[in-house]
Parts: structure tokens; sequence; C-alpha cells
């Protein structure tokens, strides 16, 4: 996958976590075979335009809820409620859109789609047909997250 791909992407989740005050840590991309797991909380947003694709943007809930408590502020989050949930998926859409805009500086016209949550133990997605390019992000060198752009050919 180039990496006019990739960095819009890397540089995006780097800037809305600092946003939020949260160090993170950007690893190494790799290339993933389908079928993938998506972890416990998935959040599936779609690109459309000059390429096709989707984000899955997901963590283990305890990696999520952690993050969530850091967007509202550090009150104790203990389950993932609608509030919470609309929160991780604002997360993804932010993290998305913002990758988008460095897109768009290149040139690139893409858009994307709201934001779908998928919770469950061993989910599995299926992209069939395209490459999955997996993007681990440490939070506060404890919490794993995991960014998955997938695009078409």
């Amino acid at each position: 996958m180039k990496a006019i791909y990739i960095n819009p992407f890397l540089k995006s989740a780097s800037y809305v976590f600092e946003q939020f005050q949260l160090p993170c840590q950007v690893g190494n991309p790799t290339i993933k075979s389908s079928p993938f797991s998506g972890l416990e909380v998935l959040t599936v947003v779609g690109i459309t335009g000059d390429i096709r694709g989707q984000m899955y943007f997901g963590g283990s809930i305890s990696s999520i809820l952690q993050i969530v408590s850091t967007m509202m502020g550090g009150a104790p989050v203990l389950t993932l409620g609608s509030l919470e949930q609309s929160a991780i998926s604002e997360l993804a859409n932010m993290i998305c859109g913002n990758a988008m805009s460095f897109f768009s500086q290149e040139g690139i016209s893409l858009d994307i789609t709201p934001p779908t949550l998928i919770m469950g133990r061993q989910i599995e997605i299926s992209a069939v047909k395209m490459r999955v390019l997996s993007i681990p992000i440490n939070i506060n060198l404890n919490n794993q997250l995991e960014m998955n752009i997938v695009f078409e050919g």
C-alpha cells in the first residue's frame, strides 16, 4: 500500500489524540490477512470518492472505557452506554475526517460515511478483494488500540 494512503491516517490519529491530551505512540503499519479480528469494540467508517474502502477502529472494552473517560474529562466510565458509544464513534469519525483533510491537500477527493459501532467478542471482519493495513496505537503505554485501513485494489 502506498505511503500516500497511510500517512494521512498516521498524522490524523496523532493529531486527534493530542487534542484530548492522550499521549499516544503510533506503531508500524503491517499488512493483515482477511478475515481479521476487530477486538471487542469496533467502529467502522466508510470511505468513498477517488478511493473506496473503510477504516476499522477498535480495542478492548477496558481500553475503550479508559479513552472515553479521558474524553469526558476524567469522569469514571464503567460501561459503554449510549453516551459512551457516541463518544468512541465520534473519536473514529474525527480521526477519519481529519485524514480526509490530509488527503485533500494531496489532491485526493474523499468523503466518509457516518460511523457504525459494533461490540462483541471474537468479531471477525472479512475484507474481500481488499488489502488490510493494521496500525497499532498505544495510549498511555497501557491501552492498545488498532486502526485497520482497508482500500480496494
